[in-house]
């Protein structure tokens, strides 16, 4: 089938942001934005401290007198002149070079400046420089020769020093180490916080519905939204997660009805093409494969008398986790498969859940053999006969062969698809693989969705579009034949126990 086209840059076809979900992006990557923050902060930190200079200022009062007056409030236009003239002459080349023989330097390193204070004939003769002792020399040096070199240009105009110069003894200036380090900080976070809105935007990936149909070469057949597995704050405190299975009293009333909904879909399609095997996949791991396969097979369950679910992946299983098998003693389907035990001391009935169970305990390695050999075939031909539906949870496309084997076998194939997990070429190539084998591709579920956009958060809820009563309530949306107290209620007329054997007769099984 011909891919479907993407964006230019590979990102969001029509360039929807989706919100919601950068920003879950963010909360998710908000480790790396502190990490970038604490980085550029104490860099920040250590360029601003190795590259502080300090400034040393000092200074001194002198009275400007003419014809004799002393008086601080009189000869403001002596003063005026004189500040003027002062500062020419001390930032002259002539005077620096006096001071800096004087001090036996190569030149001087500071500012000399002079300012008149207002309306008074006094001026401040200030010096800066980089050490506290250059500041006082070049001060003082500049007292004791300015009036050898400036009697021609002062003219009858002389000075009194008021108050005399001391040394500085601290700076007047800070490194600012902590305030450049706050602000290094907040520039780093923002740059990592853009850099992951970036990425996360141009990454082509599934992040909606409506990205199914535009990206993907098959059919949506429903989205399951996210269902925290740990419900209370203990659990996620203790990190204990509880299988997500639609049996369970704590499951979301909208997981229940959306794998209601998946069974519906894919019964359509069952009696459409006949199928009655279903193989469960995904391109990468973690994607929720095997918990919508377990949730599909619970809800075939409730409608049909046999249902069996088998473990297919036999290189990382988890079923007997998600069932709760992990204690039990059993046998299992490599054993079943490799002559080890026959099929009713391998075959599990589950009467509580009323389900048939093929397990698997532990990663093989010869698996691939194991499920392209005969007696698979054949396990799968009697399941095909004698039950009425057949779930098998395989593993990921990316990770393994094993797929493709199950699919020369199976009737019908469903790929589970992560939001915003796996690229969309990897996904198509293995819609593609789906497609050329005998298992025909029902559709995709896409799973684990969070909501992309703002509004579609804010109107989520009771008495909303998925409320009781409203599209999804009990008992309404599906019809006479699904809802509750319907015709497919617990103690009609389904039974427990299974007729799965090998070959068309009694077999191994149990009648």
């Amino acid at each position: 089938m011909e891919e479907k086209q993407t964006s230019a840059l590979g990102g969001i076809s029509g360039g929807d942001l989706h919100p919601m979900l950068l920003l879950r992006e963010v909360m998710r990557k908000l480790w790396a934005i502190v990490l970038a923050a604490i980085i550029f902060g104490c860099c920040g930190y250590v360029i601003r401290d190795a590259s502080y200079q300090p400034i040393y200022r000092t200074s001194t009062t002198l009275v400007v007198m003419q014809g004799g007056s002393t008086s601080v409030f009189g000869n403001r236009s002596a003063a005026n002149t004189l500040a003027t003239n002062l500062s020419k002459l001390l930032n002259g080349e002539m005077l620096r070079r006096t001071i800096a023989e004087e001090l036996g330097v190569s030149r001087v390193d500071g500012t000399i400046s002079a300012e008149t204070i207002p309306e008074t004939n006094l001026v401040t003769v200030t010096v800066t420089s980089s050490t506290p002792r250059m500041a006082f020399s070049i001060l003082r040096a500049a007292m004791d020769h300015y009036n050898d070199l400036g009697s021609r240009s002062l003219g009858r105009i002389s000075v009194a020093t008021l108050y005399p110069a001391s040394a500085p003894t601290a700076p007047i200036n800070s490194p600012g180490s902590r305030q450049f380090a706050k602000k290094a900080a907040i520039v780093g976070a923002a740059l990592m916080t853009a850099a992951i809105v970036a990425l996360a935007y141009l990454r082509d990936t599934v992040k909606s519905e409506k990205e199914v149909e535009d990206k993907l070469d098959t059919r949506l057949l429903t989205v399951v939204h996210h269902e925290r597995k740990a419900k209370t704050l203990r659990e996620r405190f203790k990190k204990q997660k509880k299988s997500l299975l639609i049996t369970s009293p704590t499951t979301g009333f909208l997981f229940v009805e959306t794998i209601k909904k998946l069974r519906a879909r894919v019964e359509y399609q069952m009696k459409r093409s006949g199928a009655k095997v279903i193989m469960v996949t995904s391109v990468s791991e973690n994607e929720g494969k095997t918990t919508i396969a377990t949730n599909l097979a619970l809800a075939m369950s409730r409608k049909y008398k046999n249902v069996l679910l088998i473990d297919g992946d036999m290189k990382k299983p988890a079923l007997h986790k998600i069932l709760g098998y992990q204690e039990e003693d059993y046998n299992t389907l490599p054993e079943l498969l490799s002559g080890e035990c026959t099929l009713s001391e391998a075959l599990l009935v589950d009467p509580k859940r009323h389900l048939n169970i093929l397990l698997n305990r532990k990663g093989i390695e010869n698996s691939s053999e194991l499920l392209k050999s005969e007696r698979m075939a054949e396990l799968i031909q009697a399941a095909r006969q004698q039950m009425d539906v057949v779930i098998i949870d395989t593993p990921p496309m990316s990770v393994s062969a094993d797929t493709e084997c199950v699919a020369d076998i199976a009737d019908a194939s469903l790929l589970v698809v992560r939001q915003d997990a796996v690229r969309v070429r990897l996904i198509n190539d293995s819609i593609d693989i789906l497609n050329l084998s005998r298992a025909e591709l029902l559709g995709c579920v896409l799973n684990n969705y969070y909501t992309t956009e703002l509004s579609d958060h804010l109107g989520y809820g009771y008495g909303g579009r998925y409320g009781y009563g409203v599209k999804y309530g009990y008992g309404y949306g599906y019809g006479s034949k699904t809802g509750y107290g319907s015709r497919i209620g617990y103690g009609s007329r389904i039974g427990y126990g299974s007729k799965l054997g090998y070959g068309s007769g009694a077999g191994e099984g149990d009648q």
